[in-house]
């Protein structure tokens, strides 16, 4: 394919997911990420990008080697890649049919918008930045998160804030437990909680 082909990029991205996923599942988060990354190093694309390839993560992009773990910090890896202070990026997964989780992984810097549910771990580890989720997100919100901020629309799972240090997590809709080892602010519907 020639590399000035606007889908170049995405079809780069996605076979660096096909070889990703081989191993990626019997990692830790830590070295799916460290792996995602190294690999991300070896074809060059822009922010505008990542949203057009978690959309396609289907089929020949998604296969039974891989899952909504894996799938979320590759997708966190591209993202952290790239991203710009002041850059937004806006994701949906329409094909898959189920939350993404570890979306926001290490995020550092810039604008992640979720227009649907998000798995568990959304923002583990993130110490920048901005996540905003129009639905729901699952378990373990702001896992190990030290900075930034995340602001969920919906509903949320338990065990929020799990040895969070710092940062800012802001729950309109119903709350879930939050952990004792939470050191940063929660905020329910406008109201600090914790």
């Amino acid at each position: 394919m020639d590399k000035t082909d606007p889908s170049y990029a995405i079809h780069a991205i996605a076979k660096i997911f096909r070889e990703y996923i081989v191993d990626a599942n019997s990692m830790t988060s830590e070295e799916s990420y460290k792996h995602a990354s190294s690999n991300l190093d070896k074809v060059n694309f822009f922010l505008s990008d990542v949203p057009i390839f978690a959309r396609l993560i289907s089929g020949e992009y998604f296969t039974d080697k891989a899952n909504y773990w894996t799938a979320g910090l590759f997708i966190s890896a591209a993202i952290n890649k790239v991203i710009k202070e002041n850059e937004i990026v806006t994701l949906g997964f329409p094909i898959l049919g189920f939350p993404v989780d570890c979306i926001g992984y290490g995020l550092k810097r810039g604008k992640i918008a979720l227009q649907e549910n998000a798995g568990d771990y959304l923002g583990e580890g993130m110490s920048g930045g901005e996540i905003t989720i129009q639905h729901n997100a699952g378990y373990y919100l702001g896992y190990n998160m030290s900075g930034g901020r995340i602001i969920v629309h919906g509903n949320t799972g338990d065990h929020i804030g799990t040895y969070m240090s710092g940062g800012i997590i802001d729950i309109k809709g119903q709350i879930g437990s939050i952990a004792g080892s939470c050191r940063g602010k929660i905020y329910h519907r406008g109201m600090l909680v914790r």
